[in-house]
């Protein structure tokens, strides 16, 4: 599995096991996203009196392409601006969601979940397609 992310034209950053698709002479034809999910950072400043105070990071999983039913989609080599690796807590955090360890209320799919982030906060979210994972900018 190759874990990457993906920055579209769009301004999207997408996370997913993406593989490339090449013709018999090996040029690049397009690329496939297995299990694509965006990713957004929301940054909140911590209020504590001091010089340093430290900048919240929380990160937004949400599917991409959420309301088809496939799991694997062809994206056009056109709309790639660059492919990177992501750092070890993000990949580990969308592993959990292949792996189907995503500490539901009951075990059932009924939309509701709940899931600790970085710190141990629980964090409710009223669907699963959305999960948050929050990071502390240290110096």
């Amino acid at each position: 599995m190759s874990v990457q992310i993906a920055l579209l034209k769009s301004g999207e950053e997408v996370i997913a096991d993406i593989k490339e698709f090449r013709d018999s002479d090996d040029n690049l034809v397009s690329y496939l996203f297995s299990e694509p999910y965006c990713i957004k950072i929301q940054t909140r400043e911590v209020l504590i009196e001091a010089d340093n105070a430290p900048s919240k990071h929380e990160l937004v999983f949400y599917k991409w392409m959420g309301l088809s039913k496939d799991k694997e989609l062809i994206v056009n080599k056109d709309w790639i601006v660059c492919i990177a690796d992501p750092h070890d807590s993000i990949i580990e955090s969308y592993g959990k969601r292949e792996d189907g360890r995503d500490d539901t209320i009951d075990g059932s799919d009924d939309g509701l979940s709940i899931s600790t982030d970085a710190t141990g906060t629980t964090i409710s979210s009223s669907s699963l397609l959305n999960e948050q994972a929050t990071f502390t900018e240290q110096d």
